[in-house]
């Protein structure tokens, strides 16, 4: 049986360098790759392992890893490309919240500041904690800090809400684009949208979550809204998602790893 530091040589003979985020000596039953995506210099893997621990107990999770490809070059052309706002807000000085009440007056102030950008008036409506409307069209949004169990509520809180409104509205989901800082690690994030993505989709709940350093940032993960101008805002955000995330993965990997020299 294959050790996790047998298959990272294996990875390594075929010109990919990753490192699974386990023990080196724990063994694996099974490998799949879920997802793969181009990063700058590699790719983003999502995995499903299931290994044996040190008690022998399987176990199966899904981890996220970044593996480097030889001969493929890391773009240096590649910036961050601020989207299309008449005006934009300052970016924060840190990516952390100090509780969760900052981090939804952040997330409250940046979706409200791009839907008025985009001729949205505030309004209210009953059962959600956003209600925007344009021309007759509203925008229904519920805020959650972390991808949990009440993020999932307020989800199912919302396909209710679009099945007493209907089809001519947007619906959806706000949250912090990274959340370790609350509690919730980026790993448990994929799972929550691995195991979420198809009720979501299916009731039309899109899921925007904020840049922590740059309000002006906000990325759609399920479904676009509707109207032209939000959608080609969200089309321009939503391309440079891997990259951004890229880059939070290897700054905290620098991050942790000066902390321990």
């Amino acid at each position: 049986m294959l050790k996790v530091k047998d298959v990272n040589a294996t990875f390594a003979e075929k010109g990919i360098h990753v490192t699974l985020p386990l023990p080196e000596e724990y063994e694996v039953d099974a490998l799949e790759i879920l997802q793969k995506h181009n990063t700058p210099g590699g790719y983003g893997l999502l995995l499903n392992i299931s290994y044996r621990d040190d008690s022998g107990r399987q176990v199966s999770d899904i981890v996220f890893c970044e593996a480097k490809v030889e001969g493929k070059r890391r773009s240096q052309q590649q910036e961050i490309r601020q989207p299309a706002k008449a005006d934009m807000l300052p970016f924060r000085n840190s990516e952390g919240f100090k509780s969760d009440e900052e981090a939804r007056s952040y997330l409250a102030e940046a979706m409200g500041h791009l839907l008025k950008d985009k001729g949205y008036e505030q309004s209210e409506r009953e059962g959600v904690d956003l209600y925007y409307e344009n021309d007759g069209r509203g925008f229904f949004l519920a805020i959650a800090v972390r991808s949990d169990d009440e993020a999932l509520e307020k989800a199912k809180r919302l396909a209710e809400i679009r099945l007493k409104y209907g089809l001519d509205h947007d619906y959806g989901l706000l949250l912090p684009a990274f959340q370790e800082s609350l509690g919730m690690s980026l790993l448990n994030q994929d799972k929550w949208m691995w195991r979420n993505e198809e009720f979501l989709s299916f009731n039309k709940i899109g899921v925007y979550a904020v840049d922590n350093w740059n309000p002006n940032l906000i990325y759609a993960f399920t479904t676009y809204p509707k109207p032209r101008e939000l959608k080609r805002y969200f089309m321009t955000t939503g391309s440079q998602w891997q990259m951004v995330r890229s880059r939070y993965v290897a700054g905290r990997s620098r991050r942790r790893k000066e902390t321990e020299d």
